[in-house]
């Protein structure tokens, strides 16, 4: 599914910024018609995702999130080693954002897209999960 795997493996650095820039990244962005925006961040079982990190990321969510349009960041966890490729479906959501509030959760993260896709009769996202 990523169009170069080898690509994602490379770091980018930041030497010559001084030391209090700090810079994030988002581990997955789905979007679908305009409407569903779905932003991830995976860490590994037990790792708190920094304060900084949390902001920006739900900074964006509420700058999309209108009557009609509606956004979301899922907090994922795995416990895959090191050597291996975490698979997002594989996770576990461990937190949800959605319409300025946090909800804890305990749901696989396929199964939750799922969820979330039937409720909001999401075809685009339907289609993407049925090949579980």
């Amino acid at each position: 599914m990523i169009k170069y795997p080898k690509r994602i493996k490379q770091v980018v650095d930041f030497s010559g910024f001084n030391n209090k820039l700090h810079p994030s990244d988002i581990d997955a962005v789905l979007e679908f018609n305009n409407k569903y925006l779905f932003l991830f961040e995976v860490k590994l079982e037990g790792v708190e995702t920094p304060i900084g990190q949390d902001l920006l990321l739900t900074r964006i969510a509420d700058a999309w999130q209108t009557e009609d349009k509606h956004s979301f960041v899922i907090y994922c966890e795995h416990n895959t080693k090191q050597d291996e490729d975490v698979t997002l479906k594989n996770t576990n959501v461990v937190k949800i954002y959605h319409k300025y509030k946090n909800k804890i959760q305990n749901i696989n993260t396929h199964d939750l897209l799922v969820n979330i896709a039937n409720y909001w009769n999401i075809e685009k996202l339907k289609k993407s999960l049925n090949n579980k």
